[in-house]
């Protein structure tokens, strides 16, 4: 694993200038950082997963009613402790993670284990073919719903999202009972033709999102894609059986289809490791940056686009085939930091917002395909929910309305570190954070704790495009996030 990763066979990597801050004027927050003593006693570490699944018969899936589940959906903890340090990170097999859900869940886990409220990080694997547990994730369906934060009544109590707050919960805590003295090893190797960049500059200049396979106005591909897979294999120290693995790679989960529950390409990851390990052994798979990647090679010449299981089979051959390439993980010294940032969203007028809550029609506003006009008229209606519920309004004049956001950093060694981000963020500023990290070896996780969709670069935004009309950030929010993680990296390293 290396933390310069970012060659890619889709196109050149982009380079970026990130912005220059100076504490307390754009990366305004609270930072909590932990020192370790010198002398260090052994990392403990437990690992557990929690069915997720809805029982409930139709259940809404992320695509509408729900025709069963394929395979089971999962809440994945891994705990890490060391003298008084105690870290969390959880993942669900989730569209992705709502604040309420973690903010409820952060602090039982808290209270239950002492690990520190902001030294967990729950995120979702972005599984296209998990439950709309939530209000904003049933709106993607195209049905809007009057009012802005009620569900349609059905007359019947939905269960669920306690449900799955409880096995979030419940995985952390039954991790954090079983955690023992461990050893670490790990690695990262290039996994090429699974993941591609799927924006586009046309010949007529224009940026289309996947364009099309082969279309012959492709003028060039936009941006990078990061092929690294990166991947932490946890053993008990006194006998070195494995427990599990934290693993990374930045491909959208969205390759499985239809309507069935699945965790799409992860939980066929996770199939093939339990098969060759043990039915006990739990993988654990963050996804990297990888909001402007998808698995179809539209500019390439092949013709197959590979499904879930191909893909889980591709990623965990390049784990099991060669064990060697494990490096054991020397001087283990845990530490965690966190900071808080108020981020700019974007702006809307209260003509924009009539238009919005309109259940059809068209409008001089915006000239655009149905699907991207539905798309913006639910990001509108996304930024008034989020200036009556979570953003910070303007102290004077027209300064933009910000959101507080959250980014986290886990040192496991003076070698290995964990970033968490939230949204989908684009595969250019996940790079810029490898590239910048003084640690040899750096997992970024994306789509941690907040619901704000897509996190471009703020060249993107100047070119527009699908994931631009979808986010609630104003442009250069992804560079803060991305320099604020950079800061932090350094920070913690250096203590």
């Amino acid at each position: 694993m290396t933390s310069k990763a970012g060659n890619s066979k889709n196109g050149p990597v982009h380079r970026f200038k990130l912005l220059v801050f100076t504490a307390g004027i754009i990366l305004s927050g609270l930072a909590v950082a932990h020192n370790v003593n010198a002398q260090q006693p052994s990392l403990k570490s437990g690992m557990m997963e929690i069915e997720i699944t809805p029982s409930e018969a139709g259940y809404p899936h992320y695509r509408g009613p729900s025709t069963g589940a394929h395979d089971p959906l999962f809440a994945k903890a891994v705990v890490f402790e060391q003298q008084d340090e105690k870290v969390a990170l959880v993942v669900g097999d989730l569209l992705w993670v709502e604040r309420d859900l973690s903010v409820k869940a952060r602090m039982r886990i808290e209270a239950e284990t002492g690990i520190p409220f902001q030294n967990i990080i729950i995120a979702g694997t972005h599984s296209h073919t998990s439950p709309a547990y939530h209000p904003n994730i049933r709106e993607l369906t195209g049905t809007l719903r009057p009012p802005f934060d009620q569900q349609h009544d059905t007359g019947k109590e939905d269960s669920y999202p306690q449900e799955l707050e409880d096995g979030i919960v419940n995985a952390v805590i039954k991790a954090y009972e079983q955690r023992e003295e461990v050893v670490l090893e790990v690695f990262g190797e290039e996994v090429n033709d699974l993941a591609f960049n799927r924006r586009f500059i046309m010949k007529n200049g224009k940026l289309i999102t996947n364009p099309g396979r082969r279309n012959p106005s492709i003028r060039e591909v936009e941006g990078p894609t990061d092929p690294e897979l990166a991947v932490v294999m946890i053993q008990r120290k006194k006998d070195k059986h494995p427990i599990g693995t934290v693993s990374n790679f930045s491909l959208h989960a969205d390759t499985f289809g239809g309507t069935a529950f699945s965790a799409d390409y992860p939980g066929f990851l996770a199939k093939n490791l339990q098969s060759n390990y043990h039915e006990d052994f739990v993988s654990l798979f963050a996804a990297g940056a990888c909001g402007n990647i998808n698995h179809i090679d539209v500019s390439g010449t092949k013709e197959e686009v590979k499904s879930s299981s191909e893909i889980g089979d591709i990623l965990s051959s390049a784990i099991l085939q060669k064990p060697n390439k494990f490096q054991k993980v020397n001087g283990t010294d845990l530490k965690a930091i966190a900071k808080v940032i108020y981020v700019p969203i974007q702006h809307f007028n209260p003509e924009e917002l009539e238009w919005a809550i309109q259940e059809a029609g068209t409008s001089p506003l915006y000239e655009e395909t149905a699907f991207l006009e539905r798309r913006r008229r639910l990001k509108i209606r996304s930024l008034e929910r989020m200036r009556r519920t979570e953003a910070v309004p303007p102290a004077i004049g027209d300064q933009p309305w910000r959101i507080p956001l959250e980014v986290q950093v886990f040192q496991i060694s003076e070698d290995l570190a964990i970033v968490g981000l939230p949204g989908e963020v684009f595969v250019d500023l996940g790079l810029a954070i490898k590239e910048n990290s003084p640690y040899k070896n750096t997992i970024v996780v994306e789509l941690t704790h907040s619901h704000i969709a897509y996190v471009p670069t703020k060249e993107a935004f100047t070119r527009g495009g699908y994931e631009t009309i979808n986010s609630r950030l104003a442009p250069g929010g992804g560079e803060m996030l991305a320099d604020t993680a950079i800061a932090l990296l350094q920070e913690i390293h250096q203590k």
